[in-house]
């Protein structure tokens, strides 16, 4: 038999078992025994046979394709994100395609070309400018999965970290370790998370705030990257009230600072500076910043992000879910878990 022209009929005979457990075979998601399946795998391969994508996405009216839809990728959170969510989508049995929406311009013409190939799927994460992308997949009854996205959609799921919880969370640090002039710094262009972790930070306050205990002041800074903490250390460190404890919405800013602080105040002024990021990127735990934050899991919100679609998939018409993902406080050098009795 040419090898070039087997067919699921063949496989099936060759494997002792059904045409339609060939087919069940080879989707990831079908109740089959893993015996079972390995003896069709076998089949297959000494038959040369491969399986037809292309009659299958016809049949299915869907693809085994997930599209990931970032922007922002210079972000290291984002960046972790990103990978954890490829190999999440891959272990699923799924194959994940990135669109990077980075550039306004080319944002439709990417969409049309994505929604083309009969998607099962589409997640999409922060930074990704415009809540109508979105919507543009629902429209084409592509299941939505939003990821630290602030939409009020009552057709996508939703799965968030904790950013409230996230932002009291370095809030109740500050006022364990004793500190009362604090600031909270995010970037100008606000975010879901970032807007939400300084509400988060500011609301633990109140009570401390209401009775002249505490002083906190929101600070913004150009954008959310290395660069901006950089540049913002001098307004901050230079003040008239210098903090005793700095909260930063995003590791990559809080490290810049780190940087910066050393032109500005000696390394004794500045341990008595607690200072707190959010997500816990690989940096944070570099030696050079030992960075106490508050850590958002890339792999646990990567796993729920996919267990999500699957789910979705599974029950089509369920009412859509909303999923908050518990935040980490994670103690380094830069703020010392205080000593309890």
């Amino acid at each position: 038999m040419n090898k070039r022209n087997a067919t699921s009929a063949d496989v099936a005979i060759l494997a002792g078992v059904s045409q339609s457990t060939v087919s069940r075979s080879f989707d990831p998601n079908s109740r089959i025994s893993k015996t079972t399946r390995q003896r069709v795998f076998a089949a297959a391969e000494q038959l040369g046979y491969q399986i037809n994508k292309a009659a299958q996405t016809m049949i299915k009216k869907r693809s085994d394709l997930v599209g990931l839809v970032t922007a922002g990728l210079e972000d290291p959170f984002r960046s972790e994100f990103l990978h954890k969510l490829i190999v999440e989508v891959q272990n699923s049995g799924l194959r994940p395609m990135v669109m990077d929406v980075s550039d306004k311009e080319t944002i439709d013409e990417e969409l049309h070309g994505l929604i083309q190939y009969q998607l099962s799927g589409v997640i999409i994460t922060s930074g990704t400018p415009s809540e109508n992308i979105g919507k543009a997949f629902i429209r084409h009854a592509i299941p939505v999965v939003l990821v630290n996205r602030t939409e009020h959609s009552d057709e996508a799921d939703i799965v968030n970290l904790d950013n409230e919880s996230a932002g009291a969370m370095a809030a109740e640090a500050f006022i364990k370790s004793g500190k009362t002039n604090l600031v909270v710094v995010r970037s100008k262009k606000p975010s879901f998370s970032s807007v939400m972790r300084v509400k988060g930070f500011l609301n633990y306050l109140a009570p401390f705030l209401n009775s002249e205990k505490v002083r906190a002041t929101e600070v913004l800074c150009e954008a959310g990257n290395y660069d901006s903490g950089y540049q913002i250390a001098d307004k901050i460190l230079t003040s008239q009230h210098k903090p005793d404890g700095v909260f930063f919405c995003m590791d990559h800013i809080a490290c810049g600072f780190l940087d910066a602080a050393k032109l500005f105040v000696t390394a004794k002024e500045m341990q008595s500076i607690g200072v707190i990021g959010c997500d816990d990127i690989a940096l944070a735990s570099f030696k050079a910043y030992d960075l106490t934050t508050v850590r958002q899991s890339s792999t646990e919100i990567a796993k729920a992000s996919v267990q999500t679609l699957l789910n979705r998939l599974k029950s089509p018409t369920s009412v859509p879910s909303k999923q908050a993902i518990p935040a980490e406080l994670i103690y380094r050098s830069t703020l010392a878990k205080p000593i309890t009795n």
